[in-house]
């Protein structure tokens, strides 16, 4: 039989290979120790209790700050500057800053995006993350989003101004200032041109300016909820700024202040406050998709949608409540497979349509027994099985007895308010120029899709025209207004603004969520999961610095596969054999 050698001695980088791949897979200490076990005896692993001593040593490569003002006292951040300094040690980050260009000063620009986000960690637990980013690394995705603060409690604007207090005046420094990155000959001193998105609700509150649904709801200009809706006005521009705000927060009434309730907590211009073009696609395609599926419902075509919506490959449902119709929530990419392949034409036709959504009659929305007392006032059975019987007794009743004044009141759906004609074609037009302003602004400078400023203000605001014509200005939303009047001002600024977005910072909430579920203590027994799951991410820098990380292997299909082999094999062919041979061989092959 086989005897398995035990290793007695394991190197640090043995071992600190080892906890990568445990940190990588979210391999809690319990299970490690299990695998350990069952693995040729665990001799050929290092011990948990090496794992454990490394892992104190690595969690200390950037010194972490606690809290005390956060929630239940658990907050931790990581310094800036130290940040930086880290950072410049990844041979790629530092071949990024040496490649920017020199200005006139002798510096570097470095561009900083600075973002910030608050989740439900868990049905009692809120978590409000800020993160900077390096722009010029050209890297979008969560691994390349560095939290800076990470604490306890919700968004609010009181916990920010205490919890992120060191934060800030340490970005504001940077910004005067600029930073040292290196020692010796490699020294870079950089300028710090800090931009920041987030979305509307944690931007609001980060400016001091009202949420989106009051009178004066952009963060960008003074535009009122009285023209939200007037796409005949040629621009709006930003005029919004630090100064502005100091003198318009103090004033007594809120239409003096124009949306200011607070100071920004940064003093940046507002044209750095970039929006986020994440949830401003997720809102409008949303609102689009809810305006057809309220028509459809109203057209009696509920199960005509549904059947589109299973060929293009979408899960919806549509169900039908007591009170209201309530449908399938849709992600970010079932919307766009939405919006780029539903045939309306399939299920809508042309008619009279309402705005707002679908509820019912007000019967719906009494209790059993205020139904039962008025089957029994009028000498009607109240046996059923819920309110549907209850209700069909009392309509059998209204259509012998239509005199009964409080009966219609209370069966009768109420007419809406607004009504107009629904033309199929303008609704599938709307939906296509929508397509041109999305593709647009998710394609790079380089590509054939984008749009220039100029030409893309111009198509914004005719989508936005025919927009209120096809539909209804009610349904005008804040974010449609940034859409039409401001994204174009932050295309001739920052040209791509795909790279700013949020959906990074998003993938870095979840991933966050995941290390407090498995591999911290989750607040309990005095421990901090703020400081734990930010010690899990100086580790993860610790590994890149040392090139520790696994790239997992990645598998093609099939048929893939096999041409990739073929391929591979013409390669080894030798060049220098006679022509007749190379092609019989190559026929072979393939």
């Amino acid at each position: 039989p086989l005897v398995a050698i035990k290793k007695s001695v394991f190197t640090n980088e043995e071992v600190d290979r080892e906890l990568a791949a445990k940190d990588q897979g979210l391999v809690t200490d319990a299970a490690y120790l299990a695998i350990k076990n069952l693995s040729n005896g665990g001799s050929d692993m290092p011990s948990l209790n090496s794992l454990r001593i490394r892992r104190r040593i690595i969690n200390g490569a950037i010194q972490l700050h606690r809290v005390p003002s956060a929630k239940k006292e658990d907050g931790c951040r990581r310094s800036v500057p130290d940040l930086l300094r880290y950072l410049y040690l990844l041979p790629n980050i530092k071949k990024m800053i040496h490649n920017l260009p020199v200005q006139d000063n002798g510096r570097r620009k470095l561009e900083l995006r600075f973002a910030g986000d608050g989740r439900c960690t868990t049905k009692r637990t809120g978590t409000v993350m800020c993160l900077i980013s390096l722009v010029g690394e050209g890297v979008h995705n969560a691994s390349r989003e560095y939290s800076v603060n990470l604490c306890n409690g919700k968004e609010d604007r009181q916990a920010m101004e205490t919890t992120l207090a060191v934060t800030l005046a340490e970005l504001t420094s940077l910004v005067k200032e600029g930073i040292v990155l290196g020692d010796g000959e490699s020294a870079v001193t950089c300028d710090i041109a800090l931009t920041m998105c987030a979305d509307r609700k944690f931007l609001g509150l980060f400016l001091g300016i009202l949420a989106a649904s009051a009178k004066y709801f952009c963060p960008y200009c003074f535009a009122s909820k009285d023209l939200i809706a007037d796409f005949s006005i040629e621009s709006w521009p930003i005029k919004r700024t630090y100064e502005e705000a100091e003198k318009l927060h103090a004033k007594k009434t809120v239409d003096e202040r124009k949306g200011h309730d607070a100071l920004p907590l940064l003093d940046i211009p507002f044209t750095s406050y970039i929006p986020d073009t994440l949830h401003m696609f997720l809102r409008i395609m949303g609102k689009l998709v809810s305006q057809v599926t309220v028509w459809a419902i109203e057209q009696g075509r509920k199960v005509d949608l549904e059947r589109e919506m299973e060929r293009v490959g979408v899960n919806f449902t549509i169900k039908e409540e007591e009170t209201k119709f309530t449908w399938s929530n849709l992600d970010g990419n079932d919307l766009e497979r939405v919006i780029s392949r539903l045939d309306l034409q399939n299920f809508l036709i042309d008619s009279d349509v309402s705005q707002g959504s679908l509820t019912k009659a007000p019967a719906w929305q009494l209790k059993m027994a205020d139904l039962r007392a008025l089957c029994s006032a009028r000498s009607l059975s109240v046996k059923g099985r819920g309110k549907a019987d209850l209700i069909d007794h009392l309509v059998e009743y209204l259509n012998a007895n239509e005199h009964d004044a409080e009966l219609k009141r209370i069966l009768r759906k109420p007419r809406p308010s607004h009504v107009r004609p629904m033309v199929v074609s303008d609704i599938v037009q709307l939906w296509k120029d929508y397509r041109v302003l999305h593709v647009a602004l998710k394609a790079e400078v380089s590509d054939g899709q984008y749009l220039a400023p100029d030409v893309f203000a111009a198509k914004a605001r005719e989508w936005g025209c025919l927009y209120v014509r096809t539909t209804f200005e009610e349904d005008v939303t804040p974010y449609i207004h940034t859409l039409v009047y401001h994204i174009p001002e932050f295309l001739r600024k920052y040209g791509f603004l795909a790279r700013f977005n949020l959906q990074s910072v998003e993938k870095k909430n979840h991933l966050q969520t995941t290390v407090f579920h498995r591999l911290s203590g989750k607040g309990g027994n005095k421990s901090s999961y703020t400081l734990q799951c930010l010690e899990h991410e100086n580790r993860q820098l610790y590994y890149r610095l040392h090139d520790y990380v696994y790239e997992p292997k990645k598998y093609l299909k099939k048929g893939r596969r096999r041409r990739k082999e073929r391929r591979t094999r013409l390669l080894w062919l030798p060049t220098t054999m006679p022509k007749r041979l190379h092609q019989t061989l190559q026929l072979l092959i393939l």
